[in-house]
């Protein structure tokens, strides 16, 4: 597993461009989201909303995993992945940790610092370890929620970069990352929170930003874990001779 993350960290030159270019974008993002946030709100309000964003921004590359397998499943070459001497979720796992973990810390380290400097921001280290449970939580989610969109890719036999393009817009959209539930009515906030996408994003940065991870928004993460756990199983086992055809 060391051996994949290791890996995976490497970005060849051609790819250079296109990582710079995703975190030059997510800074530009951050800093327009900001000063509208920042003109349209005052006092506590616009403090949170400025720290959500930042925070959103500075974790972006976690709170929304994608892994390799849907790609891999759609050309073929998740027949060799199979001969690894590790699991599937290993793989996938270590490859993606692995391709986000440079950005990660290049693009997270420049937002917090922009936030810091232009805005004051802080963050309370009292709240960082119910926020890293939490994060934990959110991303252990984002992977099962990744595998199981794959699978079905594979069931419907639809296009893998269409079905990526629907999928990543609606979780960026209900996850809360780019539209912080706080701006939203409170019953949309309170139904919101419950769906699992919500427990991607949303409850993270919030048990960060205002220290509103409470027990009851632990266990929504707690819940859909189980419950995305419990359904990947079937599904794979479902999937599984459909697997191997695809990868020859």
């Amino acid at each position: 597993m060391w051996s994949t993350l290791k890996l995976s960290a490497y970005v060849p030159r051609t790819e250079w461009f296109a990582q710079a270019m995703s975190m030059f974008v997510r800074i530009i993002v951050f800093i327009a989201l900001t000063s509208v946030w920042a003109q349209a709100r005052t006092g506590t309000e616009r403090d949170y909303l400025i720290a959500y964003m930042a925070v959103s921004q500075a974790l972006g590359f976690l709170l929304q995993p994608t892994t390799a397998m849907g790609d891999d499943l759609a050309n073929g070459t998740i027949a060799t992945r199979m001969l690894w001497p590790m699991s599937l979720v290993k793989y996938y796992i270590s490859q993606w940790l692995g391709h986000i973990i440079i950005p990660s810390l290049i693009c997270g380290s420049a937002i917090l610092a922009i936030w810091h400097i232009a805005w004051d921001g802080t963050v309370q280290f009292a709240r960082i370890p119910l926020f890293a449970l939490s994060l934990l939580m959110g991303v252990i989610v984002g992977i099962e929620f990744d595998f199981m969109f794959s699978m079905i890719i594979v069931r419907v036999e639809n296009e893998t970069w269409f079905a990526n393009a629907i999928r990543w817009s609606l979780v960026a959209i209900f996850n809360g990352s780019v539209i912080p539930f706080a701006i939203l009515p409170a019953d949309w906030q309170h139904v919101l929170r419950w769906q699992p996408f919500a427990s991607m994003a949303n409850i993270p940065i919030d048990s960060l930003v205002s220290g509103g991870s409470t027990a009851a928004s632990l266990l929504i993460q707690l819940t859909w874990m189980a419950l995305f756990a419990a359904a990947c199983v079937p599904l794979y086992r479902a999937t599984w001779k459909r697997l191997t055809v695809s990868g020859g």
